[in-house]
């Protein structure tokens, strides 16, 4: 999941400042960290406010733990560059 490519495609409605360097960039990194797993969301999905539809995000990650391949198995893709292993 990532930032629309266009910086004019990021905000709809409201003021952003710097939507050029968001261009592109990913919303979600699910990063391997020694044994386990983070991960990072570009934006806060349970922060004060924000849009009902961005808990799920958080929930997504909680929910579906065990298939973040966070055992090392490798039985999950992994993706690299954006090619795969």
């Amino acid at each position: 999941m990532s930032f629309p490519d266009h910086p004019d495609h990021i905000l709809l409605s409201g003021a952003l400042g710097g939507a050029e360097t968001l261009a592109g960039r990913p919303q979600v990194v699910d990063s391997r960290v020694g044994d386990g797993h983070v991960v990072s969301f570009a934006i806060r999905p349970f922060w004060r406010w924000q849009t009902q539809g961005t808990f799920f995000l958080g929930f997504n990650a909680i929910l579906n733990w065990n298939d973040l391949d966070a055992d090392g198995s490798g039985a999950g893709p992994v993706t690299d560059g954006g090619a795969a292993r």
